[in-house]
Parts: structure tokens; sequence; C-alpha cells
């Protein structure tokens, strides 16, 4: 959001707007006039976060951007001027992560010295600064964070966020047997979409394993009922939790991207 660093004139206008402005918005203010106010301000010069894609937050603007109504945010706190395969995969995250409705991802630049600007949002969430970078999810449903576990790489923030109901575009996947997917979750489950999957896992993909793990899912949730997505997804996620061959967990992640895809559809239904 507005960078602290950068006080130009567009900046000092675009934070007297925001401090105007009470927490939620104004009275009969929409979540989409909320959210579009955010994006003008981000457009101030000197407002430009690390990372192209991504609001960049303070102790002045944290709390007004998430009470904006019915919006979800990804926030990471790290520290200033972070760079490294961390950062890399969080600019990953970011660039694909922009498609998404009612989504912004965010970040916490914390300083170490000096000033030490928003190391009270560090102690605010109990983040030791060893540990980061830190990913919080806010929104109605985690009005106090959910805090994110995992390894710090794209795909697998990815897969977090969807499994907390972030409609982010697939990652990693097919997009002609996504497609199929939908056909086939929204059609009542056809044999005749689980054949199109085999053919294609057979022909235009054999060289995707992936591929296949379509109509085998497709096959488990004619026998097993829907809730087999959700019961798989978690079966998988605890077998990755433990020691596993760098091929087996690369086959197991592949799953998960796969069950994602079904978990988002489903979704829809």
């Amino acid at each position: 959001f507005l960078a602290r660093a950068a006080e130009g004139p567009s900046c000092s206008v675009a934070r007297r707007a925001c401090d105007s402005m009470p927490l939620g918005g104004r009275p009969g203010m929409s979540a989409a006039l909320a959210a579009a106010l955010a994006a003008a301000l981000l457009a101030a010069p000197g407002a430009e976060a690390t990372a192209p894609g991504a609001l960049k937050l303070d102790n002045y603007t944290f709390d007004k951007v998430l009470a904006i109504p019915d919006m979800s945010i990804l926030v990471k706190f790290d520290k200033s001027y972070a760079w490294g395969e961390k950062e890399d995969e969080f600019k990953a995250l970011c660039r694909h992560a922009h498609a998404a409705p009612r989504f912004f991802v965010a970040e916490v630049p914390v300083q170490e010295y000096n000033d030490k600007e928003n190391d009270d949002l560090r102690e605010r969430y109990k983040i030791s600064k060893d540990d980061f970078p830190v990913y919080f999810l806010f929104n109605e449903a985690n009005k106090d964070g959910l805090k994110y576990e995992g390894e710090v790489k794209a795909d697998s923030l990815h897969l977090w966020l969807r499994k907390n109901k972030i409609r982010l575009p697939a990652l990693g996947t097919i997009d002609e047997l996504d497609e199929l997917v939908k056909k086939f979750l929204l059609g009542g489950m056809s044999d005749s979409h689980v054949k199109e999957a085999e053919k294609l896992a057979s022909e235009q993909f054999a060289e995707d394993p992936k591929a296949a793990m379509y109509s085998k899912i497709m096959l488990k949730i004619k026998e097993k009922g829907k809730d087999y997505i959700a019961s798989e997804t978690a079966r998988v996620g605890k077998i990755l939790e433990g020691k596993v061959t760098p091929e087996k967990r690369t086959e197991l992640t592949d799953k998960l991207k796969v069950l994602g895809v079904f978990d988002a559809v489903k979704d829809e239904l």
C-alpha cells in the first residue's frame, strides 16, 4: 500500500484520503467501491510493492485494508528488502494470484534496525524474525489471521489457499483436463467424460504423469461420492508431512494439484 520510505506529494494525498476513511469504508460503500478505492491509492507514485502484484502494507494501512468488506488477503511478514529463493517463490505466487476475484496478496516489510518500522505488527502476531517469511490469510472466516505452516513454495501456498476457498486459477495442471473436470462434476459425472479423460491421458498428454490422475479420480468420485475429494486431499497431505522419497513427493504433490482442480469446481456446485 503506501510506502513510508517514499513520502512524495501523491503519497501524502493518498494517506490523507486513507486516514479519512473509517474502518470498513464509508457508510454505504460497497465492497467493489472500497476495493476500487484501495486500488486507486495503490497507483500513487511511491506506493509500489517489492513484488509486482502485491500490496505493500504498513502500520498505518494494515487494519484499514483488512477491514475492506468481502475481501481475502494473504499477508507476508518479512524483513525489509527480502531476497533469495523464498522471495522468488513469493513473486511467482503474486504473478499467478492477481486474477483471483476478491483476493489480494500483500506484504509487510519489518525493519530490524533504526525506526523498526512495522515491528509492532510483527509483535502483534507473535512472529519471530528467525521465521521470516511468515504468511497469514485474513478474511471473514479468519478475522484474526490463519497462519500458513507449510513449505515456502508457490505451489504449496497455492494449494493451501485453494483449500481455504480462495479461487485461484489452477497452477501446474492441464487446462484441457481441467475443463473436463468441470463438465464431469457439473454434468452428472458421466462415463463419457471419464472415457474422454482417459483418451486425452493416453494420447495427447501421454508424457505427463498428472494426466492419468484425472480419470482415476473421476472413477473414485463415482464410486465413493464427492466427499472423496476432501478425504483424499487430507490423506495425501498427511503422507507428505512424513518422510517420502523425492520421486514419491513429486507424485503426491502432483496429485494434490489435480485434486485441487476437482475441489475448486465442487465449491461452485
